[in-house]
């Protein structure tokens, strides 16, 4: 069943809560993935989904286009999540971690491996990740909403990303799975 997103945006912008509704049901699993993605704690990222929704309601009348709602609404969430992450002072001091990148390539894991794997990994990686390698950030974007430098998010993401190595092949070891190279 196709969503008539112009339908559910005009609806949103006269305030029908019908509409409003609708535009939850449909996005709020999205939504709520994006927030489990930057938030480790459950309580949190449907904290900071409730507050995306109420963003969105509050300013569906910016939105210009109704067929890039899904994009404008992940978009808005994953600047909550950031803020909420700011606020919430996780991250480490960002200026003093220092690592060298690796360049090797990344194999697919299931995907529930890799959203275990990821909730075990430090704040201030987890975002780091979650920009670049999910939302596709490059490293200056990522640097400019972090507020640190680009050598900075460089040196976390290949941090993250080791880190995911190694925990998703020990799973797959003691799973009993072949260990595969990442």
């Amino acid at each position: 069943m196709s969503i008539d997103y112009a339908q559910i945006v005009e609806g949103c912008r006269r305030r029908d809560r019908q509409a409003q509704r609708q535009l939850y049901d449909a996005l709020a699993p999205k939504v709520l993935g994006v927030c489990v993605r930057y938030l480790h704690d459950l309580q949190e990222a449907q904290d900071v989904m409730q507050d995306a929704f109420v963003l969105v309601f509050e300013r569906i009348g910016q939105l210009r286009d109704p067929q890039r709602l899904e994009a404008w609404v992940r978009k808005v969430t994953v600047s909550l999540c950031l803020k909420h992450f700011r606020r919430q002072r996780l991250r480490m001091d960002l200026e003093t971690v220092s690592v060298e990148p690796s360049e090797q390539p990344f194999d697919p894991f299931a995907a529930d491996e890799v959203v275990n794997a990821l909730t075990k990994l430090p704040p201030q990686q987890r975002v780091v990740f979650n920009l670049v390698a999910v939302e596709g950030y490059d490293y200056t974007e990522a640097a400019k909403e972090l507020r640190c430098s680009e050598v900075n998010v460089r040196a976390l993401y290949s941090r993250a990303r080791h880190q995911l190595r190694e925990l998703l092949t020990s799973n797959n070891d003691n799973n009993g799975n072949q260990s595969q190279q990442l």
